[in-house]
């Protein structure tokens, strides 16, 4: 057996990030790494990668008490996080919740996995056999024990949902064949075959243990939020704000600094930033995080900081392949060939993104972006592609074009970016008018593949090619919401999930990758520019690389 482990005493250990001092004194902050630019990127253009942390004092000790303010822009479908999608829900309810394993939230990029309510491990030498060794006193916020029943009932949750239970990340989680609960503060995970992405999907904030005594009684959490996190849920009033209060009973001694959280679903951009500047809100997360001249703004006003870096987020436009003309690949590649990457990332995303394909050109699994240059539907300028784009559209049997319809949100960034790709479609002789609806309408339709075409972003967890692939395009994927399926990608994916080699992984990821590109089931539009604003009071407050990952704040406190 292979030993990594994470001892949890009750002084502190900075080199975990986690602090577990029981004195009365707050325990002194971690220092930051100094590697401030992805650690898998490192010939990265400085706007896509160095993210700029709050300065302080070097001598400068975190204090406790207040409350963190957060802006966002709608409410949550539903609280239960296992079921829902959209980015609001891991920023929302996150804070009332632990998983086996975290992201530190004080490292660059949120690479680097600490201990969470697993405190150690053990992996067998074939890797099929991980053994998790749990927190001992984790208690829910209703006072109930944390124990292993609970892991085994939320992972059981996701990889075979019970009836009636949406497990969008259920592919993910294919290589479990068993969840065991061995003894109260013991879980075993038995694998099918190897899992090269098994850590990093356990360590997102989609993946947070739920009570199985809540689940058993209440059937799901939908309405209900009880978790084992720094802070406990406390009111809620819809449109108004959600609120939480400092868990004084929180496994991790000394932890939260703050006495609670309140966020308030800002639908408006403009309201949503006038509430940032005037101090009603202390922090714009990354969704939605702010434009590009807001960010502007905000550097002009020293009461108040911008971070910046790239995000696991890709700007795309998806085609419902069950819908005609859609499922015309023609039609998809005459598409995807006319659309103007370059100016949607300078117009639509006012020069907030990256040029990228179905993988970030920033990681280590994206083809690189001078090659991407290169490529049809990518390269500049946009004249030969234009041209084949008509002439597919012609043997298509659409000479002259057709009518459909852009699904997206009311939010202004949303609309921007579906307008952009409406005048883009009009070069083809395609007339696309905007389906607008609020998210639970839209996480409706597309569920119910009510929709002819989508503007929407992509968001896996983390840059890990299971998280895109098994997300969003094999045949039984939970976002497939296009019903792609090619029996080649369905098998490629399974193939580079198994490899734990990285070079045979890159190259089956490649080979997934050309196959997309032939297929087009959407296209891939760019990969996003996370902007995130914050007072300049918020400390321990770090930008990442994916809005599933660093929610907790149980390490942020305000400075005086």
């Amino acid at each position: 057996m292979q030993r990594r482990e994470l001892l949890f005493t009750a002084s502190c250990l900075t080199a975990l990030g986690l602090l577990l001092s029981s004195c009365a004194a707050p325990p002194p902050a971690p220092a930051l790494s100094k590697a401030q630019t992805p650690s898998e990127n490192p010939t990265a253009r400085a706007k896509a990668g160095a993210p700029t942390p709050t300065p302080k004092p070097a001598d400068e000790q975190p204090k406790y008490g207040g409350i963190l303010t957060i802006g966002q822009a709608a409410d949550p479908v539903s609280f239960d996080v296992h079921q829902e999608t959209a980015g609001q829900h891991a920023v929302a309810l996150t804070p009332a919740y632990n998983g086996l394993v975290q992201h530190d939230p004080l490292s660059w990029p949120q690479t680097k996995l600490i201990a969470d309510l697993a405190n150690s491990w053990d992996i067998s030498a074939d890797g099929l056999e991980y053994t998790f060794h749990l927190q001992n006193g984790a208690k829910w916020h209703d006072g109930r024990p944390f124990t292993s029943e609970d892991v085994k009932a939320s992972l059981d949750r996701i990889f075979k949902p019970p009836r009636g239970i949406r497990s969008p990340r259920q592919a993910s989680f294919q290589s479990i064949a068993q969840v065991e609960a061995v003894a109260p503060d013991v879980v075993r995970i038995r694998l099918q075959h190897p899992s090269a992405s098994l850590f990093t999907n356990l360590a997102i904030d989609w993946l947070v243990v739920l009570p199985k005594h809540v689940l058993e009684s209440k059937g799901d959490m939908k309405r209900d939020i009880v978790g084992t996190g720094p802070f406990r849920f406390s009111k809620y009033a819809s449109g108004v704000s959600y609120e939480y209060v400092k868990n004084g009973d929180y496994f991790v001694k000394g932890r939260p600094y703050l006495d609670g959280i309140k966020i308030y679903p800002i639908k408006d951009d403009a309201t949503r930033f006038a509430a940032f500047r005037t101090g009603r809100v202390l922090v714009v997360p990354p969704t939605p995080g702010v434009s590009g001249s807001q960010a502007s703004l905000v550097k002009t006003d020293p009461s108040l900081a911008v971070q910046s870096g790239w995000r696991s987020s890709l700007w795309q436009f998806r085609f419902n392949l069950k819908r005609s003309p859609w499922a015309d690949p023609r039609i998809r590649r005459a598409v995807s060939l006319v659309i103007d990457r370059q100016a949607f990332i300078a117009v639509a995303l006012e020069s907030a993104g990256l040029l990228g394909a179905r993988m970030p050109s920033q990681g280590r699994w994206g083809i690189p972006e001078d090659e991407l240059l290169k490529m049809p539907g990518y390269r500049q300028p946009k004249d030969p592609d234009v041209a084949e784009a008509k002439k597919l559209m012609a043997e298509a049997g659409f000479p002259q074009g057709f009518k459909t319809s852009i699904l997206t949100r009311p939010e202004e960034a949303y609309q921007k970016r579906a307008t952009f790709l409406a005048a883009e479609l009009a070069k083809l002789g395609i007339k696309a008018d905007l389906d607008i609806k609020p998210t639970a309408a839209e996480d409706d339709a597309l569920i119910r593949g009510a929709f002819d075409t989508l503007s929407h972003g992509l968001a896996p967890a983390i840059d890990d090619p299971d998280l895109v692939f098994g997300d969003f395009y094999i045949t039984s994927a939970g976002r497939n919401y296009g019903k792609y399926s090619n029996p080649k990608t369905d098998e490629l994916h399974e193939r580079q999930a198994r490899a734990l080699d990285v070079d045979l992984r890159k190259k089956l990821v490649r080979e997934l990758l050309t196959i997309l590109e032939q297929d087009n089931p959407d296209v891939a539009l760019a990969w996003a520019i996370s902007l995130i604003a914050h007072n300049s009071r918020v400390r321990n407050y770090r930008i990442a690389p994916s809005f599933s990952v660093n929610n907790r704040h149980q390490e942020i406190w305000l400075a005086d």
